[in-house]
């Protein structure tokens, strides 16, 4: 019993340390210190044990609405290192692979830095262009586009690179020298970084907000990066390339040589020239391909059909977090589900048909013992019965001459029956404990009432999308019946289907699978968008033969990738 009020007492007055230092700021004083409020509750029981040292020892752990996306936060802060660290090896491994070590002359680390630079510079007008839309920046835009846009610059640092390289050594003029380089692989990067964009400018037709604000950094950063690539980076060649025409050392231009030794040989050129290509030309060797390439995509079509839906909420936490345990304790030992509401929203309750529409759904739900534990916490069944004024509880209800009253003012009257009357204990008519799912207008009017429920426990991410369906079903069934207070009619002029409905289902947890109940139709119309793209920009390069049968070969590779992963 002391375990009890000692958690009641800590929880109620950590609430009222937030309410009321909120209410004197006028604002929510943990918006950008997340973990104040853990810190703070922390606290709070450290005290209370070393007020009662002979208290039972306990595991606390909690989470509220705010919680995952402020450990999310809380992790990316963690992961800028990593995300430094990348960036500074990425800077080694390009000086050292556009260049020619251990050679100070022919070594590009300046030409690293600068395409480096270049990259970050990217990155920085994505996020401007995204701030200045007043869009947020979600944690996988930040962690992952980063990465993106490296893979992608350097790969173009490369390209434009080595064609310079492949210029034949007779043409010495340096400006003539990249414009051949380019003139050969122009086309190519310009085909791809159409591609990329349009991409991911597709990705943003979704109604997912952290899809949406990664697509769209992500094409942005792309075109960015190429318009950087194709005239920052060709200037910083040409005047890289002048310092070793001037035989003068890398990263230290005042030092020069006067008798340099001429670059060596690329030894990985003359392995693909001498070995990879003709054993890959070979016609045994296509044959093989073309098999493995075919038995590929039939393990992505098997793997498709059995693909299930849902990425676990332990994997967006890491295992030192405070989340984490809590996850892990629920599953253990919690046997019961989050709660649910089915919010009833300008809804004419006069009306009979409404009412046993309402008494319907309430009866639906009920059924649904795999995704939904008894009771429902419906009003209206008590309501109705409030409502019967020839029956034995007419007196201690107060029901006599109740239908002579408004419904507004029979509504009021309804939730005032306390839970320790003789109304409630002996007839079951207990309206107090309804009292917080109806809401009343400034004009006293009933606009907004609710049921309550829980689901079953939910173990596994199918356990929380087969919930959300079911409850969606049932809302579906009957949401376009119910007919809405004349008086509310002018609300909904204009509005979209959805944002019409009479009758809605909300957990927290649905916020974050609502986008499993369309993303397969999503991924499948993506693909097929973006296939389409792909071909036509292709198309611009080479012959339409050639282009379609890209486009089949980037549809094979992602079928399969989804299939098999």
């Amino acid at each position: 019993m002391y375990l009890l009020t000692f958690c009641k007492s800590l929880m109620t007055s950590w609430m009222k340390g937030i309410i009321k230092r909120n209410h004197r700021t006028g604002k929510l004083n943990y918006k950008k210190k997340p973990q104040d409020g853990k810190t703070e509750l922390e606290k709070k029981v450290r005290q209370r044990y070393k007020d009662h040292p002979d208290m039972v020892k306990l595991h606390l752990y909690f989470m509220a609405e705010r919680s995952i996306p402020d450990d999310l936060l809380l992790q990316d802060k963690a992961n800028m290192g990593i995300v430094a660290v990348s960036y500074a090896l990425m800077f080694l491994y390009v000086s050292c692979a556009i260049g020619y070590l251990p050679s100070f002359l022919y070594s590009r680390f300046l030409v690293g830095f600068a395409g480096i630079l270049i990259v970050i510079f990217s990155l920085l007008v994505a996020f401007g262009f995204l701030a200045y839309l007043g869009m947020g920046l979600s944690i996988i835009s930040a962690e992952v586009v980063p990465f993106l846009i490296l893979a992608i610059g350097v790969d173009n640092m490369f390209i434009i690179s080595r064609a310079e390289k492949g210029v034949p050594a007779e043409v010495t003029n340096i400006e003539e020298r990249l414009a051949r380089g380019l003139s050969n692989i122009g086309p190519s990067i310009l085909c791809a970084a159409t591609c990329e964009f349009l991409a991911f400018m597709i990705g943003t037709l979704t109604n997912i907000p952290a899809l949406l604000s990664f697509c769209l950094v992500a094409g942005i950063a792309v075109l960015v990066d190429f318009i950087f690539q194709v005239t920052a980076f060709v200037a910083i060649l040409k005047l890289d390339n002048t310092r070793i025409a001037n035989h003068r050392a890398d990263v230290v231009p005042c030092i020069v040589y006067d008798n340099p030794k001429p670059r060596r040989n690329e030894i990985i050129n003359r392995l693909f020239e001498k070995y990879y290509t003709p054993f890959v030309m070979n016609k045994i060797c296509h044959l093989v391909i073309v098999a493995l390439v075919i038995l590929f995509f039939v393990f992505g079509v098997l793997g498709f059909q059995n693909i299930t839906l849902g990425i676990s909420h332990m994997a967006s936490v890491t295992s030192e977090s405070d989340i984490y345990w809590y996850f892990d304790t629920q599953e253990d030992y919690v046997d019961q589900g989050p709660i649910s509401y089915l919010v009833f929203r300008d809804v004419n309750y006069t009306n009979m048909e409404n009412r046993k529409l309402m008494n319907e759904m309430a009866d639906a739900l009920s059924v649904l013992n795999d995704s939904v534990q008894q009771p429902i916490y419906s009003w209206i069944k008590g309501f109705e019965m409030f409502l019967r004024e020839d029956t034995d509880w007419a007196v201690p209800c107060g029901s006599l001459g109740i239908n002579a009253l408004p419904f507004n003012e029979q509504m009021r009257k309804f939730v005032k029956i306390k839970v320790n009357s003789d109304c409630c204990l002996k007839y079951g008519i207990c309206g107090e404990q309804y009292i917080k799912d109806v809401v009343f207008n400034s004009w006293g009017e009933v606009e907004t009432t609710r049921y309550r429920f829980y689901h079953t426990p939910l173990r596994i991410e199918w356990d929380y999308i087969r919930d959300l369906q079911a409850t969606r079903y049932v809302v579906d069934q009957f949401t376009d019946k119910f007919k809405k207070n004349s008086w509310a009619l002018k609300n909904y002029e204009g509005k979209s289907e959805d944002e019409s409905r009479s009758v809605f289902a909300y957990s927290l947890f649905y916020v974050y699978y609502e986008q499993y109940y369309y993303i397969r139709g999503v991924l499948a119309e993506n693909i097929l968008i973006t296939v389409a793209i792909i071909i036509f920009a292709a198309q611009l390069i080479t012959t339409l033969k050639s282009s379609i049968f890209v486009g089949l070969t980037v549809f094979m590779i992602s079928f399969s990738l989804v299939g098999v992963s």
